[in-house]
């Protein structure tokens, strides 16, 4: 049904308006005018109601009408056929016979469902897309994002059913019976691959931090098991490279046996290390690829080292050493008392907790450190005497007001640009316990940037609470206040983890203790990636002040085993340089990076490696029983390959497929029509002949 509406408001104002005007035109120019007397009354009518329905017309365009009608819209059942792509589907030996009864599955879910139905195919595994033919690459199977990317692509979309046809293996994502809660249509799964328990000894896991340090050992777990072996003893063997480093010999004493075998490896000298474990193969195994798994680390030439000296025990230090040892980057060393090391040479950063005090100089320690231009971060408390440290010369001066101090609270600078911090930890320092700071007057060397200023009983102030700069070409910071340890404890209570205390030590450490060659530019990236990631690079570059820009130009030259160049340039990522290198094919890379500051050119240089994932085929034993829930809970049925016509037929014969209707508004701006303004020329035109040739001009 057709309905006019107008597009101007109290059109039925100016309707009748409208028809009056017209008429009062056609009765002025045709009745009222003398010079048409010699027009007979048909030609005078005729004239006239040619005028009237022009001019009626043009008028009544101007209200903006159009037409609002139902257009009645079916929408049949779509069937989502979805095939597993992971490589575990053709591990097994007879795997062409699994990709004949795929496509032979696919071929008659299309013929015999296609004309009453609207079939979208997806392949999935380590991601899901629309595809005509699985191609079994995909290194690893994840059920739940074809369950979630269903749920996106096809909402509020008539979805009749979900055809799922796999092995039931899924490492990655999570368990597609637990979101049998988002589905709201039936699940119709096909069970592929063999269920049966044959004989084999895998590697399943290899737990290892992937940094260790020069000259130091360092722990791997292997997660083994065997299957049908019982009694049969198996060499576990470590390789670094093609040497053998060690091995264990496992007698299985049942035919379903699970264990954990520890080694204790040599780090060796710096670099990225190449390791292999192997399982022996056994007899009557049929998929060996899952015998062997590698794994690389990266040894780093050593541990940056802290030096922390106080004037006494405080839990401000105990805080800030648990947050440094989580790091095996670092190395804390404290000194609550004196005699304090005198040789400085080998330390990266000095943390002066409370010192210099009255009753403990730190001028020697200072003037070390300036030789050996070595950071030094201060923590000022109500033990640090504030004339020795003004008369240091450390780039902040501290006039006390009053003899006792004031509580403090944080609050953020928006404009600190030396390091950034999370989004999480700028809101919780907001709420962190005060700080007991001097209640004192500041005057702060322009060298320094503030990361947090002082609140004040809850008024914002300018007074510095945490501050980091360079002074005399070396690196310094201050924390003016003392408790520390009170916002580490805030933030497990609230939290049930010191994530963001630990971030703000992190990065206050980090950015002291960096090398000055690395100040001014630095790139981040992981030393090992799986051939699945995606190789990615962070750069940060500092000007002379050491403020972070981004107006430079990065570039990166990165080179394969077999000498190929890969020239890439960065992109601006908010305040940092972002790289997606993109998937790199197994091997080992090096890169050259540069970027031009002012009339220096800095350099960064470093290497990374690419392992191949063996997942799919660690395991090979189908999991039908997750396909049998997922159908069960979602209202749909299991099936084997064979049972296609059964599964097709159950398909057409669910009532609850049925086509979807529903109606939807078309509206037609009559505006837009062709016809009509040719029809209004037409009678102007038909008019305007009509005078001429009866002579009225």
């Amino acid at each position: 049904m057709a309905l006019i509406d107008f597009g101007t408001k109290y059109w039925f104002i100016f309707l009748p308006f409208i028809i009056v005007t017209a008429a009062v035109l056609v009765v002025v120019l045709y009745y009222k005018n003398t010079n048409n007397k010699e027009l007979t009354k048909n030609q005078i009518r005729i004239l006239s109601v040619l005028r009237f329905i022009s001019a009626f017309l043009i008028a009544f365009l101007l209200l903006s009408p159009f037409i609002k009608n139902l257009k009645k819209i079916v929408q049949n059942p779509i069937i989502i056929t979805a095939w597993d792509n992971s490589a575990s589907m053709i591990s097994v030996p007879d795997s062409g016979r699994i990709k004949n009864e795929i496509n032979n599955t696919r071929q008659q879910i299309s013929d015999e469902l296609g004309n009453s139905y609207s079939i979208v195919s997806y392949a999935f595994g380590e991601n899901t897309r629309l595809t005509s033919e699985p191609d079994f690459e995909d290194k690893n199977s994840n059920y739940s994002e074809l369950i979630s990317t269903i749920n996106n692509n096809h909402f509020n979309e008539n979805i009749g059913a979900v055809v799922i046809a796999g092995d039931g293996i899924y490492n990655r994502g999570k368990n597609p019976v637990n979101l049998a809660d988002e589905i709201n249509y039936p699940v119709y799964t096909i069970g592929l691959g063999d269920t049966l328990e044959t004989t084999d000894a895998r590697i399943e896991n290899i737990r290892v931090n992937r940094t260790a340090f020069s000259g130091n050992r360092f722990p791997v777990e292997v997660e083994t098991y065997f299957s049908k072996l019982r009694n049969i003893s198996l060499r576990l063997t470590v390789y670094e490279d093609k040497t053998e480093v060690t091995e264990k010999v496992i007698t299985p004493v049942n035919d379903d046996y699970f264990v954990m075998q520890e080694f204790i490896l040599e780090a060796g000298s710096p670099g990225l290390k190449h390791f292999s474990v192997q399982i022996e193969y056994a007899e009557e195994e049929k998929n060996t690829d899952n015998n062997k798994s590698d794994f690389v680390i990266n040894v780093l030439e050593n541990k940056q080292k802290i030096l922390i000296l106080s004037d006494g025990p405080h839990p401000d230090i105990g805080a800030i050493k648990n947050t440094l040892d989580l790091q095996q980057t670092y190395e804390v060393s404290v000194f609550t008392n004196e005699p304090y090391p005198s040789n400085l040479e080998n330390f990266n950063l000095i943390i002066l907790n409370q010192l210099p005090s009255a009753s403990k100089s730190a001028a020697t320690i200072i003037s070390k450190a300036e030789e050996n231009r070595l950071p030094l971060l201060f923590i000022v408390g109500n033990k640090t005497f504030l004339p020795q440290l003004n008369a240091l010369d450390q780039g902040a001066k501290v006039t006390p007001l009053a003899s006792s101090g004031e509580e403090v609270q944080a609050t953020i600078n928006p404009g600190y640009r030396i390091f950034t911090l999370s989004e999480e930890l700028t809101e919780i320092a907001r709420r962190f316990p005060p700080l007991l700071a001097p209640f004192a007057d500041y005057e702060i060397n322009p060298e320094f940037s503030t990361l947090f200023y002082q609140k004040i009983k809850n008024i914002e102030t300018a007074k510095p609470l945490i501050i980091t700069g360079n002074i005399n070409g070396r690196k310094s910071g201050f924390i003016f206040g003392e408790g520390l340890w009170r916002w580490r404890l805030y933030n497990y209570y609230f939290e049930q983890s010191q994530a963001q205390f630990n971030e703000l030590i992190n990065q206050l450490v980090q950015y002291l203790a960096l090398r000055e060659n690395e100040d001014n530019f630095i790139i981040n990236f992981q030393p090992v990636y799986a051939e699945t990631e995606e190789v990615i690079f962070r750069a940060e570059v500092y000007n002379e002040s050491y403020e972070k820009i981004t107006t430079e130009e990065v570039k990166i030259k990165i080179l394969n085993e077999a000498g190929e160049e890969f020239d890439f340039t960065f992109d601006e990522q908010n305040d940092n340089y972002f790289l997606n290198a993109g998937h790199l094919p197994e091997g080992d890379y090096s890169f050259n990076a540069e970027v031009n500051i002012g009339n220096e050119t800095f350099t960064e240089t470093g290497s990374f490696t690419v392992i191949a994932v063996n997942i799919e085929n660690t395991l090979s034993k189908a999991n039908h029983q997750v396909l049998y829930q997922l159908a069960g809970l979602s209202g749909g049925k299991f099936y084997h390959p064979g049972q296609t016509s059964q599964l097709v037929s159950d398909i057409k014969n669910n009532q609850k497929l049925k086509p979807s209707v529903y109606f939807q508004e078309m509206i037609n701006e009559l505006l837009n029509l062709r016809w009509l303004f040719a029809v209004v020329l037409i009678l102007l035109s038909v008019e305007w002949f009509l005078r001429k040739y009866w002579g009225i001009y």
